[in-house]
């Protein structure tokens, strides 16, 4: 259904224009965003001419209040209930991020059935949806209000350089299973998408600083301002510092780490139908990175945006234009000794990414709603080694989608999603050998869909049949050409191709009135096809004294079947309680890779918690147990890759928190309250760690 607010409804909610004393601050900060690539947000104005509808841009704070539950349009591009939404979705509200005490993202996700999280250190995370994941490398696709932050070049995210601070996340969006055809390629194992507050919309300014065991200190600062119904700015700042896991000076990595990270949002209004964002974004971090062959290295990253976007509601739909650019900078500093030998790693690398996308939305009329979109990506990835350019690579890729939601009957809704991606590789030559031939060529055009059945039985609940498939394309560094990184040869592979995932999910919810709590189950069986590892994990071989060569190859064929139950409600004096059990079973048939992807997913977890407000106080635990899983670590005396078996373990959190004034909150948080260290992964072992706050609201 379209959700739509009156001028009386607006008021009911409590929507009022709020003015605060920033606006010397802004107009500073609104010059350093416009000193790059102003241009951006001009060719968004062009494309709108002004015509009649209704409000353009989705209000959260506004339709949560009148619905009373969270309202996202990730799905089909339209204004949707929580409660309509199939049971394969999950979002994590702002309450629910601030009650649970967690430090960062990876941390809130950790608290979600069938995400599986590896803390590799302090900042360093692997999360990946239903498994199927290597442990360097990720199909999970991670947006910031929309806009990828997930890295092609290699396949992961950089969880310590995400744009947004922890308070100002208004939800958090859980997508399981392929999503390729609503979220574009690389989505094959689910989509993690973040919403931060709209300035325009909901005005919040705060400061909050934390402190506490292991030297961590750290704090986010948001100073959100409208001046008027159309105009709106917001500055956001977050940073750590801290000391990394005690184990890590014997692995000889960074012994502490650093991330700071700045946005700047401006939103505003042409006319009451036509809105703008302009958004820019910086970031620095200094940690240990796991390398997906079982081993760290020094990185220091610097990660750059901008993006436009413009929303106009006209008479042909709802427009949609938003273009954005990326830009990572990072260096890998180290020295591995293996084979009575020092070999020296220098290696760094520049990844730009620039994306344009036009959507509409269409009400065709009360029963049929479309989504048309088109994009197109230019990647390029420039690599050197000590210094000295090896190689300079670049793609390009085309996309048209279409989501056609149509209500069959009042209560049977069948939504269709279809996407066609179009990639060209081009051939490409090491630069460092000039005379080194040219690598193949590489064209793809891969389809993707996504087919939803919902069926609404009322007091017997919710149904849903969910069938997909879904893209994930090599890293950009699968297709560089055959070149040396120090004593490591890796070699381009013409036969590489995209994996696709083919899903088919049944899903059902219901409302059990007598406990006031909510059920869900989603079960899900899929098949991923010429399965996809990370660059750096592919297989390899060695040649005594230390010459390895790498290929990037596909590893055939990979099945996984599970599913999710969760039981979520609150009691009559106020306690918010959940309690939920994943189960996936992966199986690697073919066992191509040095990688056991059939070991690499923990088979069971349970997680359960609960948060509590009584009076000033705030009360919340929770506490995840997942079985035993298989990591990767390499043994440096032979140059070789291990897996090592990872126990079962339990992960316990917990908060306490004051509010000795209206605008003042202290806070006690711990992480892993139930053992001083824990066995988490191949790498450093995670320790305890206790945390205060204080968090003052202006």
């Amino acid at each position: 259904m379209d959700l739509e607010i009156t001028h009386e409804q607006k008021q009911a909610a409590g929507m009022r224009n709020e003015t605060q004393p920033f606006t010397r601050l802004f107009k500073a900060a609104a010059v350093l965003l416009f000193r790059r690539r102003v241009l951006l947000s001009g060719v968004c104005l062009f494309t709108v001419g002004t015509q009649t509808g209704h409000a353009q841009s989705l209000d959260y704070s506004a339709f949560e209040t009148l619905f009373g539950e969270p309202v996202t349009s990730s799905v089909t591009g339209k204004p949707q209930r929580a409660s309509d939404l199939p049971t394969d979705i999950q979002i994590i509200t702002s309450d629910q991020i601030v009650s649970s005490g967690a430090q960062s993202v990876p941390d809130v996700l950790r608290m979600v059935a069938e995400v599986d999280v590896r803390s590799y250190s302090t900042l360093g995370a692997n999360i990946s949806i239903r498994g199927n994941d290597a442990a360097g490398g990720s199909h999970t696709l991670v947006l910031v209000d929309g806009r990828q932050v997930y890295l092609d070049g290699y396949n992961y995210t950089d969880w310590g350089l995400l744009p947004a601070s922890l308070r100002d996340i208004r939800q958090i969006e859980v997508v399981r299973g392929p999503n390729s055809a609503l979220y574009g390629f690389n989505a094959s194992g689910g989509v993690i998408n973040i919403v931060t507050r709209d300035a325009l919309h909901e005005n919040k300014s705060y400061i909050h600083l934390n402190g506490g065991s292991l030297g961590n200190f750290g704090g986010e600062f948001v100073a959100s301002h409208k001046f008027s119904d159309q105009f709106a700015a917001k500055l956001s700042l977050n940073g750590l510092e801290a000391d990394e896991y005690t184990d890590a000076r014997s692995r000889g990595t960074l012994p502490r780490t650093h991330a700071l990270n700045a946005s700047l949002d401006l939103r505003g209004q042409i006319t009451p139908k036509i809105d703008w964002q302009l958004s820019g974004t910086i970031g620095k971090e200094t940690s240990p990175f796991w390398v997906d062959v079982g081993t760290y290295v020094d990185i220091a990253p610097l990660s750059k945006s901008l993006e436009g976007k413009i929303n106009a509601d006209t008479s042909w739909g709802l427009v949609e234009f938003k273009a954005y650019e990326n830009g990572f900078d990072s260096s890998v500093s180290d020295v591995i000794s293996t084979q009575n030998l020092n070999i020296p790693i220098a290696f760094g690398y520049k990844l730009n990414t620039t994306d344009a996308q036009l959507s509409d939305t269409i009400t065709l009329n009360n029963r049929n709603d479309l989504r048309l979109s088109v994009e197109y990506r230019y990647m390029d990835l420039t690599a050197q080694q000590s210094g000295v350019k090896m190689s300079n690579e670049y793609d390009m890729l085309a996309a048209g989608s279409a989501v056609w939601d149509y209500r069959i009957l009042p209560q049977l809704t069948l939504t269709n999603a279809v996407r066609v991606d179009a990639l060209y590789v081009p051939r490409m030559r090491n630069s460092g050998v000039p005379d080194a031939s040219l690598s193949d060529s590489h064209h793809y055009m891969e389809p993707s869909f996504n087919s939803r059945l919902r069926y609404d039985a009322k007091k017997v609940g919710v149904f849903g049949l969910n069938v997909a498939r879904g893209i994930q394309l090599p890293a950009l560094f699968d297709f560089a050409p055959t070149q040396n990184f120090g004593p490591a040869a890796v070699l381009n592979n013409p036969a590489l191709v995209p994996s696709t995932t083919i899903n088919v999910g049944l899903n059902y919810s219901r409302k059990i009135n007598p406990i006031n709590a909510n059920f869900s189950l989603s079960l899900f069986a899929q098949r991923t096809s010429n399965m996809l590892g990370t660059p750096f994990a592919s297989n390899f071989s060695y040649d005594p004294p230390f010459t390895v060569t790498v290929r990037p190859e596909n590893y055939g064929r990979v099945d996984d079947a599970g599913g999710e139950a969760r039981l979520e409600g609150i009691t009559t004096f106020g306690l918010n309680w959940d309690l939920s059990y994943a189960m996936s079973a992966v199986r690697d048939p073919d066992k191509a890779s040095t990688i056991n992807f059939q070991r690499q997913t923990p088979v069971n977890s349970v997680i359960g918690g609960f948060s509590y407000k009584i009076g000033k106080f705030e009360l919340s635990s929770h506490a995840r147990w997942q079985s035993h899983y298989q990591d990767v670590v390499a043994r440096l005396t032979d140059l070789s890759i291990e897996n090592m078996k990872i126990p079962g373990f339990v992960t316990l959190n917990a908060r306490v928190a004051w509010h000795f004034d209206k605008r003042f909150l202290l806070s006690l948080s711990g992480d892993q309250l139930a053992d001083p260290e824990l066995r988490e992964t191949a790498g450093l072992r995670i320790q305890r760690r206790l945390l205060g706050g204080l968090t003052a609201q202006f």
